[in-house]
């Protein structure tokens, strides 16, 4: 079972992500902040990141380049409120594989992962 790590600094916005990503049958971790996010990608290895941009600690566009200065095959989905055009070309720049917007359309996320992942 391939496994998805969560990133947002809300409970709730966490709590709706798991909801879906297990409706895939895929296995969930979670990380609160950037910061916890770029050291449980160390020792959990997901197969792909759900990051949140606006956190505290360590921001989501940091975490994305620090994960994959980590990893540079690691796959990224930035998932956040700000959808600015230059907060998605921001997240693209820093090597995030895709962008959806919050609140994440069940169908579209899932289809999203399941591309990223080649399922």
């Amino acid at each position: 079972m391939k496994k998805i790590m969560i990133t947002d600094d809300s409970a709730f916005s966490r709590n709706i992500m798991r909801q879906i990503i297990e409706s895939g049958h895929y296995q969930v971790i979670e990380a609160a902040n950037g910061a916890e996010a770029t050291a449980l990608f160390k020792t959990e290895k997901p197969d792909a990141v759900t990051m949140d941009l606006l956190m505290p600690d360590m921001d989501g566009i940091d975490a994305v380049k620090k994960i994959l200065e980590t990893d540079p095959e690691a796959k990224v989905i930035v998932c956040s409120t700000d959808k600015q055009k230059f907060r998605v070309k921001e997240a693209e720049d820093a090597g995030a594989a895709a962008f959806i917007p919050k609140p994440a359309d069940p169908e579209k996320l899932l289809e999203m992962l399941n591309n990223i992942l080649g399922e």
